[in-house]
């Protein structure tokens, strides 16, 4: 008896002994596992990024003992701080994940578009910091305000200084002389501009590469469809209908259904487009869903076009850079997502101040005979002041490049 107690105690005792061994091995194991992951990832010392810089994860990683599963592209369409996490296979061939946090930074100043002088009557009643043209890439809402005396109601000249700082502290400020004058007696005479008639188009820019076309709204009235065709158009782009204004209302053009099946009927390919006062993201992609209910029972061969261009108010639409341009690609992705072809509309001066490059294709309008613009697009509206066989009046005519 004593001899099996014997052997009992020492088999308790070997297996405290392993016990412990184990646990001190599994400590020993632990904090080794723990030292090569807290060796395994160095972090930059910089961990700052521009707001809406394209980065992915191994941007930010100086050194890293082990493979990275998914180097993605980290979203920096956000300012202020943005956690990022990762896996990655460690030298022991574990998966681990690590996590650290980016600071997304805007050091880009607003822009000022008003030129260095403004002239108004006595008796103006505008807010200067609405009608002057500014924004920010980023802030909606950057603080605009003249620095310096002036009164409407008094002519003369005042020089007064306009500044614009968004959320980041960025500042832009411009020296502009404001022009206060006696109010005419009789209106400025505008000078008409001239007509452009389609044989001349025909003539100058018809080639094996291009098409000419028109772009009708309501403005061109009842349209003789066979005669535009038979006087040498190829195609027409429609405006199926508008928003009132902002906030307002979505309305079908009123010769929408008309012009394009009379369009049709005479076998011109067909595109339409959007006359829209979209304020923010939501507004753009509900606009999107509306032109493709209403768009249901009709088939088009060409782009839908986004006609966003209410820039003298654009101060007053809160808006961005950044969220203009980002409403204009949610309308146009909306679409292109159910199969159709999306455009954005654009004069060449904001194409040039304003409109990111976008992946959809671009309408240009610049009224003139030969165009400088040095971004791509796929259509030129080169007038307003087409005269065609078929319409009474003016119409805008566009040339399109078959082979961009």
């Amino acid at each position: 008896m004593k001899k099996i107690l014997t052997i009992i105690c020492v088999l308790i005792i070997v297996m405290i002994i392993s016990a412990v061994g184990l646990i001190i091995w599994m400590y020993r194991e632990e904090q080794e596992n723990k030292r090569i992951d807290a060796e395994a990832v160095t972090l930059k010392e910089n961990l700052t990024i521009e707001f809406g810089k394209k980065a992915k994860v191994s941007d930010f990683i100086e050194n890293l003992n082990g493979t990275l599963l998914d180097d993605y592209e980290i979203d920096t369409e956000k300012l202020g701080n943005i956690p990022v996490s990762f896996e990655f296979i460690n030298i022991k061939n574990k998966k681990r994940t690590a996590t650290f946090d980016i600071n997304t930074i805007d050091v880009t100043a607003p822009q000022i578009f008003s030129g260095s002088s403004y002239t108004v009557q006595k008796g103006y009643s505008k807010n200067l910091t609405d009608v002057l043209l500014s924004g920010d890439d980023i802030d909606d809402n950057p603080i605009r305000k003249i620095v310096g005396e002036y009164d409407f109601n008094t002519s003369g000249s005042y020089n007064l200084t306009y500044i614009v700082t968004d959320s980041s502290g960025n500042e832009t400020k411009r020296d502009f002389t404001l022009n206060v004058i006696e109010p005419q007696q009789s209106p400025t005479a505008t000078i008409p501009k001239e007509p452009v008639y389609l044989d001349d188009v025909l003539s100058n820019y018809k080639t094996e590469k291009t098409k000419i076309g028109i772009d009708v709204s309501k403005w061109q009235g009842e349209i003789d469809w066979q005669k535009v065709k038979n006087a040498g158009i190829e195609f027409a782009i429609i405006r199926m209908g508008y928003q009132t204004d902002y906030d307002g209302e979505y309305v079908i053009d009123p010769y929408f259904i008309a012009n394009i099946e009379g369009a049709k009927a005479e076998n011109l390919p067909v595109g339409i487009y959007f006359y829209s006062y979209a304020k923010n993201i939501q507004q753009a992609k509900e606009q999107a869903e509306w032109v493709k209910e209403n768009l249901k029972n009709y088939e088009i061969d060409l782009p839908i076009a986004f006609d966003w261009e209410s820039w003298n108010s654009f101060n007053t639409a809160g808006m961005s850079f950044y969220t203009i341009n980002k409403s204009a690609n949610i309308f146009l992705d909306t679409l292109t997502n159910s199969g159709y072809k999306g455009m954005l509309y654009g004069s060449k001066s904001y194409l040039e101040k304003i409109w990111y490059p976008t992946h959809h294709d671009t309408w240009l309008a610049h009224y003139t005979s030969q165009t400088n613009y040095q971004g791509e697009y796929i259509l030129w509206q080169m007038c307003d002041t087409g005269r065609i066989d078929g319409i009474n009046g003016n119409v805008d005519i566009d040339i399109m490049y078959i082979d961009k």
